[in-house]
C-alpha cells in the first residue's frame, strides 16, 4: 500500500494541469497588494504571497516590479527559496503559478519578462522533486525558459516530431488544451510558420499545423498569422504538386476559410499581402480542378471528343503553362455538375443562360496574355488578347452565348478561312490539336510535342 501511495503521489506531481483563472485572481491579489503596502506587506496570507505570479502581469496596468517593487524582491530573495527547498509537494504548489505564467504571458520582447525568466529558471535549479526535475528536463531539451530560444524549438518538436500526436506531445510537456492560446503558444505557432520550406511538402507538418489552427478559438485568416498562415502552406511548392490527399484538404481549407483567390472581393482582404508565389500556386491547384471537372462533364453529357480534348489542355496544365481557367455550365452540364458535386469545395462556376444549345458549355482558359474560349458539343474554339475591349473576361457569373461568339477570335488560319475560330475536326489524327498547338506557340513560345498532345 504504501507503494501504491508513493506511486499516485509522484504521478500527481508531474500530472498536466489547466490554469486556474489566472486574470481573475492577479486582478484581486492586485487590490489585497495595494491595502497591504501600508504594514509593509505583513498582513499577506502565504497563498497570497505564493500566487504573486499571477498578479506580475494584469491588463494594461503595470508590472508589479513597478507598483509593488518590495513585495517582488521579497518574494524572489525570502519567500520563494525558502518554499523550493522545503519539500517537494511545496516546491510544486509554488512552481505551478510561475510555470502558468511564463507560458501566459510570454513576451520575449519585454525586459521585465526576460528578467522573470531568467530568475525562474534559477528557481528552478533551487527546487527539488519529480514537478522540479520535469521543468529541468523541458529546458534541457527545449530550452523551454530561455525566451529567445523555446518558441523555435518547441515549434519543431511539435510540428516535425515524428510519431506521437499533438496532444501526447503536449501532455509530456505538461501543457494543456488551451495552451496553444496563451503568448508561448501563439510564438511556438508563428515559429513554426517560419520553419524551413522543404517541411512545408510533407504531409505530417502541413497536417499538424492544421491541427494546431483548428485549435485556436480564432480562425487563423482573423489573426495577424493570416498571412504567414498561407505562404507557409502554399508558397513553397513552384511546379511541384501535391498528392491529391494533401492538395484535396487544402483546396477545401483556403477555399472556405480564405475565399477564392480570382475573385476580386476575396483578394482585398483575405488574400491581401500573400506572397505572389503562393497566389501562384492556389490559382493553379484550382486551374488544374477546373479543368478536370469540365472533362468530367464533357465525358458524362456525350461530348465525342473529350478524351481529346482532355489530352491536349491537360498536357498545357501539367506543363505549367495554364494561368487560370473558369467554366460558363449550360443546362445540361449544370444539372450534371450538381450531381457530380463538382462544385463540393465551393469554387463556383458561371452560367451560360441562353444563346447556345443546351448542352454546350464554355470553358475559358488563360496561357500568358492569351484568352481562350474552349466550347464543348460542336463548338469551335476562340482565342483573344487578353486586356481588348470585346475579350470574354473569367469569373463572371453568367455569360450569354450569343455575346461570346460576337467578340472577334483571333485567326488560327492566317486568313485561309472566313471563320477565324478552330473547328474540332479530326481529332483522332491530330489536326486540330497541331494547329492549336502551332497557333499557341508561335503567340507565346510554349512548345508542346505530337506525342503530348495527340
Amino acid at each position: 500500500m504504501p507503494k501504491l501511495e508513493d506511486a499516485v503521489r509522484q504521478m500527481d506531481e508531474v500530472a498536466v494541469q489547466t490554469p486556474p483563472p489566472m486574470m481573475e485572481i492577479g486582478q484581486r491579489l492586485r487590490l489585497v497588494y495595494a491595502r497591504a503596502r501600508p504594514n509593509a506587506y505583513s498582513d499577506l496570507s502565504q497563498s497570497e504571497i505564493r500566487k504573486l505570479p499571477f498578479a506580475y502581469w494584469v491588463g494594461d496596468a503595470p508590472s508589479i516590479q513597478d507598483t509593488d517593487s518590495e513585495l517582488t524582491r521579497l518574494y524572489w530573495d525570502v519567500y520563494l527559496p525558502e518554499a523550493l527547498v522545503s519539500s517537494p509537494r511545496r516546491a510544486k504548489r509554488w512552481l505551478s503559478p510561475l510555470f502558468f505564467t511564463y507560458c501566459e504571458h510570454f513576451n520575449p520582447t519585454s525586459s521585465v519578462f526576460r528578467d522573470f525568466a531568467n530568475k525562474l529558471l534559477r528557481a528552478i535549479g533551487l527546487s527539488q522533486g519529480l514537478f522540479a526535475e520535469k521543468m529541468q528536463d523541458l529546458h534541457r531539451r527545449h530550452g523551454f525558459f530561455s525566451p529567445s530560444e523555446v518558441p523555435m524549438r518547441l515549434a519543431k518538436h511539435f510540428f516535425v516530431n515524428q510519431g506521437k500526436t499533438i496532444d501526447e506531445l503536449m501532455a509530456e510537456s505538461l501543457l494543456w488544451p488551451s495552451f496553444v492560446e496563451s503568448g508561448l503558444g501563439v510564438s511556438t505557432f508563428r515559429a513554426g510558420l517560419s520553419l524551413p520550406g522543404e517541411l512545408y511538402t510533407a504531409a505530417q507538418t502541413i497536417f499538424r499545423v492544421m491541427d494546431w489552427n483548428k485549435r485556436l478559438s480564432a480562425s487563423v485568416v482573423k489573426t495577424d498569422m493570416r498571412v504567414p498562415f498561407a505562404d507557409a502552406l502554399l508558397r513553397h511548392w513552384g511546379r511541384q504538386k501535391p498528392v491529391d490527399s494533401i492538395k484535396s484538404v487544402l483546396i477545401d481549407f483556403f477555399v472556405r476559410v480564405y475565399g477564392d483567390p480570382r475573385f476580386a472581393g476575396h483578394r482585398q482582404y483575405q488574400w491581401q499581402g500573400v506572397s505572389p508565389q503562393a497566389m501562384a500556386t492556389f490559382k493553379n491547384w484550382l486551374t488544374g480542378d477546373t479543368l478536370r471537372g469540365f472533362m468530367k462533364l464533357l465525358q458524362r453529357t456525350a461530348d465525342d471528343i473529350w478524351m481529346h480534348r482532355q489530352k491536349f489542355w491537360m498536357a498545357y496544365y501539367e506543363k505549367g503553362c495554364i494561368d487560370e481557367a473558369w467554366l460558363a455550365l449550360g443546362q445540361d452540364a449544370l444539372w450534371e455538375a450538381k450531381r457530380l458535386l463538382v462544385d463540393e469545395k465551393g469554387m463556383g462556376y458561371g452560367y451560360l443562360e441562353g444563346g447556345a444549345s443546351s448542352n454546350q458549355s464554355v470553358m475559358f482558359l488563360k496561357i500568358g496574355d492569351l484568352v481562350f474560349t474552349e466550347w464543348s458539343h460542336n463548338g469551335s474554339l476562340r482565342a483573344y488578347r487578353e486586356g481588348y475591349l470585346d475579350t470574354p473576361k473569367l469569373y463572371e457569373k453568367s455569360y450569354h452565348g450569343a455575346d461570346l461568339r460576337a467578340a472577334q477570335s483571333m485567326d488560327f488560319h492566317d486568313g485561309a478561312n472566313i471563320n477565324p475560330g478552330l473547328v474540332h475536326s479530326h481529332s483522332d489524327k491530330g489536326t486540330w490539336q497541331r494547329k492549336a498547338r502551332d497557333f499557341i506557340r508561335s503567340n507565346t513560345g510554349v512548345t508542346m510535342n505530337d506525342w503530348e498532345i495527340v
